[in-house]
């Protein structure tokens, strides 16, 4: 796991009280698991850009809230009739849209688009001539 930002980053960033000291390590641990997961591409680890410092001060305030590995548990019922004939069938369940960016955190969703600069597309890929 790469280490983008550390306690000590994070307070000067969001000031000491953005959360307890007892949570403080791990929600940075979470922070920094979070932004090695998207591979940022060009991030120079010697000198870590202030955007991406600022972006994993507020995964760690997220982390630290809870929100940050939080699973969506709400979502919207819904139901299916399909009849052919005389004969009728019904479906009811509920749906999560978790791909949705309206589903997470509003500190989520400022950190991602922080990020936007390194985060490279899945669909992507580099041509070399």
């Amino acid at each position: 796991m790469a280490t983008y930002i550390t306690v000590v980053d994070v307070d000067t960033i969001l000031g000491t009280s953005w959360t307890t000291p007892d949570k403080k390590d791990r929600a940075v641990m979470q922070a920094n698991a979070y932004l090695t997961s998207f591979n940022l591409s060009g991030v120079d680890m010697d000198a870590i850009p202030e955007e991406v410092k600022q972006a994993g001060a507020e995964l760690a305030k997220c982390a630290a809230d809870g929100v940050l590995y939080q699973q969506q548990s709400s979502g919207s019922l819904e139901a299916k009739t399909v009849k052919a004939g005389s004969v009728t069938t019904s479906k009811t369940f509920g749906a999560i849209d978790s791909s949705s960016t309206k589903a997470q955190a509003e500190g989520i969703q400022f950190a991602l688009a922080l990020l936007n600069p390194w985060l490279r597309s899945s669909f992507g890929f580099d041509v070399c001539r």
